[in-house]
């Protein structure tokens, strides 16, 4: 017998040998599935299946404690609708995901100097390791506040999104970029003077029109300046900006 007939016997074996060790454990697992389960493997892989083609299309829960802090909230700032509230929540969540996208925050006008730090480690990070994250074709499914703060210096309201995506990295292998994803974050809009400077911005100081003196109070409510006595209502709607934000699940 010749060295390669010799050759190809002994792969033969080890193939034969190999397939057989993969049909038993196939035929372990359909057994151990149908004991525990009441189906086969085949069954089984074709729910998982189901189970995450399921997960790709359900939107993630979010809280909705808007019984408990919408009235407060509404109270403090009755010049503003929720729903404004919400497309604020909702607009500085689109400008964090497509300044991560861009690589540039300058976009970010409603936002404090912090958070803008914040999402430029992100795109820092993604161009140290050669990646772009993208965020493609956003659906937001629902927004609503989950946490409600204010005394009378400050007032924060964290609001948690709902939405889907096509969510990968541009660089990165093993990503498909047309698979959907389904993800959930909070967003906190702040109100007060500390983080109005915070933005670099005079847009938001709120100084009183006769002498320039700083003026505040939570609420945009008519208010007084304590050096020369002037009445002066401030825009609220101008006052809010997005200090804070993460993924939740």
């Amino acid at each position: 017998m010749g060295p390669i007939l010799t050759t190809l016997i002994v792969i033969a074996i080890i193939v034969l040998a190999i397939a057989g060790g993969v049909m038993f454990i196939k035929w372990k697992l359909n057994s151990v599935t149908k004991r525990y389960l009441g189906m086969g493997l085949g069954q089984t892989a074709d729910m998982l299946k189901q189970g995450l083609q399921e997960e790709a299309s359900t939107p993630k829960s979010i809280s909705n404690v808007s019984a408990m802090y919408k009235p407060r909230l509404m109270r403090d700032f009755p010049d503003m609708s929720y729903e404004r509230f919400l497309e604020m929540a909702n607009s500085a969540f689109l400008s964090i995901l497509t300044s991560i996208e861009s690589g540039s925050t300058d976009n970010m006008k409603l936002a404090t100097d912090t958070l803008k730090e914040k999402v430029y480690n992100i795109i820092r990070d993604n161009q140290n390791k050669g990646t772009v994250e993208h965020f493609d074709n956003v659906k937001i499914h629902r927004t609503a506040i989950a946490d409600y703060k204010s005394t009378s210096d400050i007032a924060t309201a964290v609001f948690e999104i709902s939405f889907e995506c096509l969510h990968f990295y541009e660089g990165k292998k093993n990503k498909n970029p047309d698979t959907l994803c389904q993800m959930a974050a909070s967003v906190t809009l702040s109100y007060g003077r500390e983080f109005s400077e915070d933005t670099s911005s005079l847009t938001f100081s709120h100084n009183c029109p006769n002498c320039g003196a700083p003026v505040y109070s939570v609420g945009g409510r008519m208010m007084q300046c304590k050096y020369c006595g002037t009445g002066v209502t401030e825009d609220v709607h101008r006052s809010w900006v997005a200090s804070a934000y993460k993924f939740i699940k």
